[in-house]
């Protein structure tokens, strides 16, 4: 988007933006992440920012999309944030403030740098969120029965694979191994079901064997967390050795059936969408979940939805607990039966609660 093409002040909701910056990161992700926190809050409080975000299509008003373009370009190589993140990366940096401060004047004084990258989609596929697929599916799917899972904003696919990680409470230095503290009656013992078709939709699908893909990939990551750039330069690295995956490009509800049509109609087709439906719009979000109450009635197919709180589902009653805020909600149905609540996750899989009687 060039200069003239951008809107002008007063036809955007800076509001909106401001509290989207804001509101960006879990109060616990806050602590974890010093750096991102404070240049999340400069960006709260710069008019030139906030426009930035504010221009970009609602569907897509993510902070984290420029948290990645800036990110892109560092590691790109632009002279100021290249060795600002990279110091970043490796802990080195004893001043975040000061950090933050530097990126903000590279937005100010380059905003190019985040505006020619707002065309595009945050798309991390956080392979995290895999732990918690393993345990809602090991609770959906009988033992011995085949499933298909169908993978809904997939973008790279990476959560097609979510059978191919292994789940431990605390970091082994293994980085394909996922790591993720359980609560409640979360079960890890049971044996994975067996996977027939995988299969994925989006609107943009990424490739991991394209050298632009893998980089956008990497820059939707935190620098702040080495280990989730190892895991995906590990995934890169093995992924060819993994099962075969189909990815579909499209909407949802346009390849859906699609998707299915590639399943074996035996096996339990799991529909899954992970951040994604937060993207939709609320037309869209209610065609979605209208189709898949009309497809768990009518056929073999099962929902898992971990999604924002701001996700609020039809016939799901809201829950108020500021214990929650920041937190993903887990929801699925079963063939035949309603939505129910699940339980509750950290957005990218660092912890799952169930809930008891889901």
């Amino acid at each position: 988007m060039s200069e003239e093409a951008s809107p002008d002040t007063a036809a955007l909701d800076l509001d909106d933006a401001r509290r989207r910056y804001h509101f960006a990161l879990a109060p616990e992700d806050l602590d974890r992440l010093p750096f991102y926190a404070a240049l999340l809050a400069r960006l709260e409080a710069d008019e030139g920012a906030l426009r930035l975000l504010a221009s970009v299509r609602a569907e897509q008003r993510n902070p984290m999309l420029v948290l990645a373009a800036l990110h892109r370009a560092a590691l790109l190589g632009h002279p100021v944030l290249a060795p600002l993140y990279d110091a970043i990366r490796r802990g080195a940096v004893t001043d975040v403030g000061v950090a933050a401060d530097a990126v903000l004047e590279v937005v100010r004084d380059e905003p190019e740098v985040v505006r020619s990258q707002l065309w595009r989609s945050t798309q991390t596929n956080e392979p995290g969120r895999s732990a918690v697929l393993q345990a809602v599916v090991r609770d959906l799917v009988a033992p011995g029965e085949t499933m298909a899972v169908i993978d809904v904003g997939t973008s790279a696919g990476i959560n097609l694979f979510f059978d191919r990680f292994p789940v431990s409470a605390r970091d082994t230095g293994d980085p394909l191994t996922l790591v993720c503290e359980d609560e409640g009656s979360v079960d890890r013992v049971t044996p994975l079901p067996s996977v027939g078709a995988r299969v994925g939709i989006d609107p943009s699908p990424l490739d991991l064997g394209d050298v632009d893909d893998r980089l956008w990939l990497k820059a939707c990551l935190w620098p702040e967390e080495r280990r989730r750039h190892e895991r995906l330069d590990a995934i890169v690295a093995h992924y060819l050795t993994w099962p075969p995956t189909t990815l579909l490009e499209g909407d949802a509800l346009d390849r859906l059936d699609d998707a299915l049509a590639l399943t074996a109609a035996d096996d339990l087709r799991v529909v899954v969408n992970t951040w994604s439906a937060f993207y939709f719009t609320e037309a869209e979000r209610r065609a979605y979940y209208a189709a898949l109450r009309e497809l768990g009635a009518s056929s073999n197919v099962a929902w898992v939805s971990v999604e924002s709180t701001l996700v609020a589902w039809p016939d799901l009653a809201e829950v108020a607990d500021d214990r929650r805020r920041g937190a993903s909600q887990v929801v699925v149905s079963r063939p035949g039966e309603a939505p129910v609540r699940w339980g509750w996750c950290h957005p990218h899989g660092r912890w799952v609660e169930r809930l008891g009687g889901a």
